[in-house]
């Protein structure tokens, strides 16, 4: 059917030739559809959901994580207004946002996901499932028995993107023991905006030439370590004061300076061969996208990304329940939408009967001959052909259990942990001269518990790490642990212990998804003429470090048990600082 030459994919041995054309050409309407999906599965045992998924709906790959997300009950989309039939022999899992995850093994989690590729090749006719997850950096969705590396602002700040190459690489991993296959990761996104509340650390940088730098090394690791890499958020969501999870935000730059600057990078990865992107859900007016998200523009996906820049890959979206997509558009509508504009993957997060509707109208598209079967073919070509180069089509993608979580223990890998967080942890400003602490001095630890150390919670990350680390080196040091959106209750707890200290240590943690922030309480320390020092892992005024603070470190990775070691250290005088922020604009 010749569908490789129409898509213009590269870099196709004859071999992978061959298997894409004949395997496109005994996949059904529903077949192919299914293989446009990317539906979730979290925890640690198969549902009859997720199997129903990849036998009946033949889903193309899975969203995997730890941890179980909020909202995953029965939904229908915002303002849909199309009828959708809803399959009543699927049984859904129901789980409470408020339910805890299950504490496994990696080796067990392996064999969940060995389990699902087995059904997967024999149900859809020997074509592979694949395996998405996301991390960044500081912590993910995706944590067993991980060591855990520097948001992409601390690899910067190291001043070597062979860091960077090496933590990607050790990620990649890691990861793929487990049986990962593809990364939502590098960002792309050059954050020029202080005030953005969604990317900031995140970024590598706040100019174009520092984020192509280190992200061209990241990319260069998670291939070596056999793992696709996607670029995101295209075409960069950098320059943003509002967050795309909670409405539609619109950037308002020119065409040239989005070319220079927020382009750029996405064209210097696409030509290195970067194998994905993630379109995002953000309004561009001097792009041809004023009041839709971008990823249901063609102007942005073919015209721009397809076309100018010459992009041969898979495109994915974001997580089509993001808000900056709901507020346009119902669920189906917003997909069918995202795919007629050129877009390959849909990426559904939650577990509720959206899904359902996602499918129904992605037929009916169609049918109808709005979404052209043509289309259809060349997104599955190329999600095909993403999978051999994944190398899963021989097995598809089983993995060796009794190694899946070997790489935490291996002495490159903790090696390079320790050394990351050395070369990542900046000593932001000390104006007042605070550091070091003496072992005399009593300190006063405000502990907001990041939300991490509530979710992996064992030997490795926990909340009262930092307490653990700076005992090391002090017996004078008193903890009052907050939880990361502060009570009442958290507040009068800290005020009551501020008269015993000689000196006041807070962390200010700035949880991005949920927009936790501690700069208000902050205030309130500094009033008490104690002398204080933050330890944040951010560096930006409004969300982690403002102005009125002398002396603050950042952590890049508190998530981590090494950072956190690198921290205190930093407090008492044990380790001298090597970082330096690259970015200026805070």
């Amino acid at each position: 059917m010749n569908t490789l030459a129409q898509t213009g994919l590269l870099n196709i041995d004859g071999s992978a030739e061959k298997w894409i054309d004949e395997t496109l050409g005994r996949l059904t309407l529903d077949q192919k559809i299914g293989q446009l999906m990317v539906f979730p599965h979290y925890g640690t045992y198969i549902t009859p959901d997720v199997v129903a998924m990849i036998r009946k709906h033949h889903v193309s790959g899975l969203r995997i994580a730890q941890k179980f997300a909020a909202g995953m009950g029965d939904a229908r989309s915002n303002g849909s207004k199309e009828v959708v039939n809803w399959e009543e022999d699927v049984d859904i899992f129901d789980r409470p946002s408020q339910m805890e995850r299950i504490h496994c093994t990696a080796s067990e989690f392996a064999a969940a996901l060995n389990e699902l590729r087995e059904i997967a090749m024999e149900s859809n006719g020997g074509v592979p499932l694949h395996t998405a997850f996301d991390q960044e950096g500081e912590g993910a969705d995706f944590l067993f028995e991980q060591r855990l590396y520097p948001f992409p602002m601390g690899l910067a700040a190291s001043g070597d993107p062979d860091l960077a190459y090496r933590v990607a690489r050790a990620l990649g991993r890691q990861t793929r023991a487990l049986g990962a296959n593809m990364i939502h990761s590098p960002v792309l996104d050059v954050n020029t905006h202080p005030d953005n509340p969604e990317i900031g650390p995140r970024a590598y940088g706040d100019n174009a030439e520092t984020v192509i730098k280190y992200a061209l090394a990241s990319l260069r690791g998670f291939d070596e370590a056999g793992i696709a890499a996607t670029g995101k958020h295209f075409p960069g969501r950098g320059h943003s004061d509002t967050d795309a999870h909670f409405g539609l935000p619109e950037i308002t730059l020119d065409r040239e300076t989005l070319m220079a600057v927020h382009l750029a990078p996405f064209k210097a990865l696409i030509d290195a061969g970067l194998p994905c992107i993630m379109a995002a859900f953000t309004a561009y007016p001097a792009l041809g996208a004023a009041g839709i998200p971008g990823a249901t523009s063609k102007a942005i996906v073919t015209d721009l990304l397809r076309g100018e820049l010459g992009f041969k890959g898979v495109v994915t979206t974001d997580n089509v329940q993001m808000g900056g997509l709901l507020s346009k558009y119902g669920m189906g509508e917003a997909v069918v939408r995202c795919l007629i504009a050129g877009c390959d993957l849909v990426l559904c997060r939650a577990y509720n009967r959206q899904r359902f509707e996602v499918l129904n109208s992605v037929k009916q598209a169609v049918q109808e001959k709005r979404y052209p079967e043509s289309a259809l073919d060349a997104s599955v070509a190329r999600i095909l052909a993403l999978r051999w180069k994944m190398g899963i089509v021989g097995n598809g993608g089983i993995v060796d259990v009794t190694q899946a979580g070997s790489a935490f223990h291996d002495p490159e890998i903790k090696e390079l942990t320790m050394e990351s967080a050395a070369r990542s942890t900046v000593i932001m400003r000390d104006n007042s001269g605070h550091l070091p602490l003496s072992r005399d001095q009593k300190v006063l630890l405000v502990e907001q518990v990041h939300h991490f150390h509530e979710f992996i919670n064992n030997s490795y990350a926990h909340p009262g790490m930092l307490w653990e680390e700076m005992r090391k080196h002090s017996d004078n040091v008193a903890v009052v642990a907050v939880k990361e959106k502060m009570t009442d209750a958290d507040r009068a707890a800290v005020l009551r212990r501020i008269a015993e200290a000689d000196v006041l240590v807070s962390t200010s943690y700035y949880n991005y998804r949920s927009h936790a922030i501690m700069v208000p309480f902050l205030e309130e320390l500094k009033a008490t003429g104690k002398p204080l020092i933050v330890i944040s892992n951010t560096p930006y005024r409004k969300f982690g470090v403002p102005d009125f603070i002398d002396t603050a470190i950042v952590s890049f990775c508190p998530s981590g048990k090494e950072h956190l070691r690198v921290a205190a250290e930093l407090v008492f005088g044990k380790r001298k600082a090597s970082a330096q922020l690259e970015v200026t604009q805070l």
